[in-house]
């Protein structure tokens, strides 16, 4: 996840999974619940 950060040259990832609470994995990198995502049309 760091190499693709810095390759892509993110700020911020977030990392969607089937769990219920959000997290820091990193400093810069946070884990969602999938229920916190909405769709955006």
């Amino acid at each position: 996840m760091r190499i693709a950060m810095e390759d892509l040259k993110l700020d911020m990832l977030y990392v969607i999974y089937p769990g219920n609470r959000s997290f820091a994995l990193d400093d810069k990198i946070q884990a969602l619940p999938l229920t916190d995502v909405r769709k955006v049309n």
